[in-house]
């Protein structure tokens, strides 16, 4: 079938590809408190807000766009409602502006609406979780593939190369699996017969060894190096694979308790067997290979387990294994099977983004339980209180670490003079002064008038206690 954009066919799947992003912006608007007062969300948002700069988490220093738009429209004095408005919105925004770029200023449509697939494919509870920078590994290698695969990548203009490996480092420095994502797309591209063979080598062996490099100029944080220590722990649990949580977690919301990944097996296996039909074996190879890879690294990294939301957003960027290569293949479809397959995709996308609108609801318990314990504190007039790690858990909050900002963010929303905060410490004796929040601000930085949306009063934190009352 012809990529014209003008074919209407193909201007049925971009209109389609437009509708979802609506679709996702309207859960973006709608729930914007549940995405932004939500653990590591409301630590990095409200570091956007009130810390000066641009902050980088974990040197992964192209996911500031959000966080940018945010400081942008910070600068204006906007309250604070609009400004989590836009941390909120801001990330559909991005692979949104992708999605058009690629379609229609690099003309290539099918990478487009690969990216589209890819949204919901594999997310469900991570739309929720909106600085997750793993999200962002379902748009930018797709701006790589369409780069790469453009007619004048074959003229191998300066240009066009500076913009390749620009695309190239989106990519690379995103996430630590980013290399991941772009020695996929790459060998995937060489084996579908690019003829810029010698610039596609280069690229891949530029990937392939950026861990190191990156390594040596960057030293792993903390968090980086458990995990690598995590996976060689795993190593040797290979023999339970299938009993260890990462896995159970695929097995069960593909059949038990959810059917989120019903579309990504249908998917692949779908492609498989067109890969199959079409004797094109090394790309079905590099695929099986890839897929099985990424699942086996994540379940031996998480061999201990984590929260749903974060085994979840170990799986997304395996939707770009997926999504690319089967949309590649729908250039080669017919007119009239392009129109019986638009049927399909339609309701892949329709069942996925239900199943992102229905996923709001244990974010959403999580959010009520904090309003409820902010609603106490506003009755009491109390602005600081300490709790200890049991006496949320008695509330249902199992998540602590994050709950001065989760508590302030979603007070402020209320105005300024209504800002409060919990936090969070192993022992709270009465008179408690030295529990700022998490170090990061210091006790007084948010007193007087020197910030337009926070304002906390300097002295004691009131003490929670374990019936919730205050003393």
């Amino acid at each position: 079938m012809s990529s014209d954009r003008n074919a209407p066919v193909l201007r049925a799947y971009l209109i389609l590809g437009h509708l979802l992003f609506f679709g996702l912006f309207a859960l973006a608007y709608s729930h914007m408190p549940t995405r932004v007062v939500h653990v590591d969300s409301a630590f990095q948002i409200f570091k956007w807000i009130h810390v000066p700069g641009v902050g980088v988490e974990a040197h992964r220093f192209t996911a500031v766009v959000p966080q940018l738009l945010v400081k942008a429209v910070a600068t204006t004095g906007a309250p604070l409602h609009v400004l989590l408005t836009v941390a909120s919105l801001a990330h559909v925004l991005v692979p949104y502006l992708i999605f058009v770029l690629i379609a229609h200023g690099l003309r290539q449509p099918w990478i487009a609406l690969a990216l589209v697939l890819a949204q919901v494919l594999c997310t469900r509870l991570t739309f929720y979780g909106i600085v997750l920078e793993a999200n962002y590994l379902l748009s930018y290698p797709f701006l790589l593939a369409a780069l790469v695969s453009g007619p004048l990548m074959r003229s191998r203009k300066p240009l066009v190369l500076v913009a390749v490996l620009a695309a190239l480092f989106l990519v690379l420095l995103v996430h630590p699996v980013g290399f991941i994502a772009a020695v996929f797309v790459l060998v995937l591209l060489y084996l579908r017969g690019h003829t810029a063979r010698p610039v596609l080598l280069a690229l891949i062996a530029l990937s392939g060894v950026w861990p190191l490099i990156f390594r040596a100029l960057f030293p792993p944080t903390a968090y980086e190096a458990d995990l690598y220590a995590s996976t060689g722990v795993g190593l040797e649990a290979m023999d339970s694979f299938f009993t260890l949580p990462g896995w159970r977690f695929l097995i069960d919301h593909t059949v038990h308790f959810t059917t989120h990944y019903v579309a990504f097996w249908v998917a692949l296996i779908v492609l498989l067997v067109v890969l199959l039909r079409q004797r094109a074996y090394l790309q079905l190879t590099w695929i099986v290979a890839s897929v099985t890879g990424f699942i086996a690294l994540h379940v031996l990294t998480y061999h201990a387990g984590e929260t749903a939301m974060m085994m979840e957003k170990n799986f997304v960027p395996m939707a770009a294994f997926v999504a690319l290569p089967l949309l590649l293949q729908f250039e080669r479809l017919s007119n009239r099977n392009a129109w019986i397959a638009l049927v399909p995709f339609t309701v892949v996308l329709f069942l996925q983004f239900r199943g992102i609108s229905f996923a709001s609801r244990p974010t959403g318990e999580r959010l009520a339980k904090i309003r409820a314990l902010v609603d106490e504190l506003h009755v009491r007039g109390v602005h600081k209180a300490c709790a200890t790690p049991l006496q949320l858990d008695e509330r249902g909050l199992h998540i602590h670490w994050a709950m001065a900002f989760e508590t302030l963010l979603l007070s402020a929303l209320d105005g300024r003079e209504a800002s409060l905060t919990v936090v969070v410490r192993e022992e709270c004796p009465p008179g408690t002064t030295t529990a700022d929040l998490s170090g990061l601000i210091p006790e007084g930085e948010l007193c007087g008038n020197g910030t337009s949306w926070f304002r906390l009063p300097v002295g004691p934190y009131d003490v929670l206690s374990a019936q919730g009352s205050i003393r």
